[in-house]
């Protein structure tokens, strides 16, 4: 009875946070659900930023330093959705999500997470034209390399995770994964799919550092190093 206690307040906890991130994206649902009717109508265009709300042309072609953000394209039936990416997210969730999102890791992977450990999250979206190529022996001697690195840094839970499994064979036999079951991590931290996966790390006290896309396996060993500096200056 305790143990179904504690699942529905974790999930009650998850889901009120969730219901907050749904309501700013009402807009963009709306504008997908009326192009949905406006089939006989030229393809709708319109620009959003990185929390999906919209935004006029100008500011979307608006330069900003490359290295900061990134554009992605969504081609639909009736709409073609361009969002500006943001690279990096910092910011900070309560500590009652903190501790859902705790209970819930440990409850798909089967390990606690001790209250003195940071988390990393390495999350593969799915195939797309970013992973799907390319010389695989080469990612997984990577992974090999930054599991390695990884034991030797102290209070981490790490945990590979997926939206889609297809692909995952390809990175070895050496990475464990779970998969985001309620779909928690991708709502919250990372709600489209970005190019060759993305990671989250949160801090004792629920600061994250979130990377969209493409990234490289060393940045999180670096970022590990001085996490004073990593979690600093939160939006």
């Amino acid at each position: 009875m305790f143990t179904n206690l504690v699942a529905k307040t974790r999930n009650e906890t998850i889901a009120k946070h969730v219901d907050k991130i749904e309501m700013r994206n009402k807009l963009l649902t709306f504008i997908f659900g009326f192009s949905a009717v406006l089939t006989f109508a030229q393809k709708k265009e319109i620009y959003l930023n990185d929390d999906l709300f919209q935004i006029t042309q100008a500011e979307f072609k608006k330069t900003y330093e490359p290295y900061k953000f990134y554009n992605l394209r969504f081609e639909l039936d009736t709409l073609i959705a361009n969002v500006k990416v943001q690279r990096i997210r910092k910011g900070k969730i309560s500590n009652e999500l903190l501790n859902s999102i705790k209970s819930e890791l440990s409850t798909i992977s089967g390990d606690t997470i001790p209250n003195n450990n940071f988390i990393i999250i390495n999350y593969y979206h799915g195939l797309d034209r970013c992973n799907s190529s390319g010389d695989k022996s080469y990612a997984r001697a990577a992974y090999k390399r930054f599991l390695k690195k990884l034991k030797k840094v102290k209070n981490i839970s790490q945990f590979f995770m997926y939206k889609s499994l297809e692909g995952t064979k390809e990175y070895g036999k050496q990475l464990n994964w779970i998969k985001d079951e309620f779909g928690t991590i991708e709502k919250i931290f990372l709600p489209l799919q970005y190019p060759c996966g993305s990671y989250v790390l949160i801090d004792l006290d629920g600061n994250y550092y979130v990377q969209k896309g493409e990234y490289n396996l060393e940045e999180i060993i670096d970022l590990l190093i001085d996490t004073k500096t990593t979690f600093a200056n939160h939006e």
